[in-house]
């Protein structure tokens, strides 16, 4: 079967190059985003693909996959951009548009995939995050709802990665945000995921916390840094955030999973800047709201992780 190619293929294909990601180094956080798909899905290979012209090509991998990239024309992913929801192959030896493929034909070949597409804001598919099997596979409701919301991060972080990769925009005016609504958006976005973890996840809420804000940018940021709680708090554990708007807009989170600071963290608090551009940009985009971070965990020994970010009134 050819190739499907999309209708807007030269601005998706404007929209990755933009990215400046393809044949970059692995970082963390794509490494991270993959270990935890394939956990969720029982899958034993999970990827972030970027489909170029005539290639799709890994930024990030799992599982017994040794190539960087393979070609377009017999790559799943370049199936699944070409809609805007998960693509589910249960069995691909039963499927006519990849019976036929060398990757299925092949000793111990794929027969289970899922890809969620990554979207950018424009509409543009990237790639994909998606799980492969060697046997049939299926996944449950809560799985799908977590890969859809990975797949979404992928590409959050694909965006804040450009932000250190880019020649640099003026900055777009800032106006008044409730605190509180960025919150709770980004704890439902990444609900999903934490039920499929078993992790608790909650927010409180007390008044509003209005800060000046370029909202979109702030969002970005603000998804990074639960997630990166979500990520390190184990099965059964609990991710806990509250949003204060005195004496100053602060949101305190709490979780447990381990004590090093991550690189956002240290780079926000001046002790050294991140190795890798993702956590780079989001302490930058925290530093130009005018938040610092502060430590609060209060027993020595203890699993459980506290720390405030406080802005600036408004």
């Amino acid at each position: 079967m050819a190739t499907p190619v999309p209708r807007n293929e030269a601005e998706r294909l404007s929209a990755l190059h933009a990215m400046a990601v393809l044949d970059t180094p692995p970082e963390a956080d794509f490494d991270d985003i993959v270990r935890i798909a394939s956990e969720i899905c029982g899958a034993p290979i999970s990827l972030v693909t970027l489909v170029d012209a005539e290639r799709q090509w890994f930024k990030a991998k799992t599982g017994d996959l040794d190539a960087d990239e393979t070609p377009r024309e017999v790559a799943f992913c370049a199936h699944a951009i070409m809609g805007r929801d998960l693509m589910v192959v249960p069995d691909a030896s039963a499927d006519a548009r990849f019976a036929d493929n060398p990757f299925v034909r092949a000793d111990d070949g794929i027969r289970f995939y899922a890809g969620a597409p990554l979207l950018t804001t424009g509409g543009a598919a990237l790639g994909t995050l998606c799980v492969v099997d060697h046997a049939p596979h299926r996944l449950n409701l809560d799985q799908m709802r977590a890969l859809r919301a990975l797949a979404r991060h992928v590409t959050e972080l694909l965006e804040l990665r450009r932000l250190v990769t880019d020649e640099p925009e003026p900055p777009k005016g800032p106006r008044s945000v409730d605190l509180s609504y960025l919150t709770e958006c980004r704890v439902q976005e990444l609900r999903g995921i934490a039920d499929a973890r078993n992790i608790a996840i909650t927010l409180g809420l007390t008044d509003p916390a209005f800060v000046l804000a370029d909202p979109a940018e702030l969002s970005r940021a603000l998804d990074y840094v639960i997630f990166s709680a979500l990520k390190i708090t184990p099965s059964g554990g609990r991710v806990a955030a509250r949003v204060l708007g005195t004496p100053v807009p602060t949101i305190e989170i709490g979780h447990s999973g381990g004590s090093i600071r991550p690189e956002w963290h240290a780079d926000l608090a001046g002790l050294r800047e991140a190795d890798e551009p993702v956590p780079r940009a989001v302490a930058g985009i925290l530093r130009a709201h005018g938040a610092t971070v502060m430590d609060t965990s209060a027993i020595i020994g203890s699993p459980d992780v506290r720390f405030e970010l406080r802005f600036p009134p408004h």
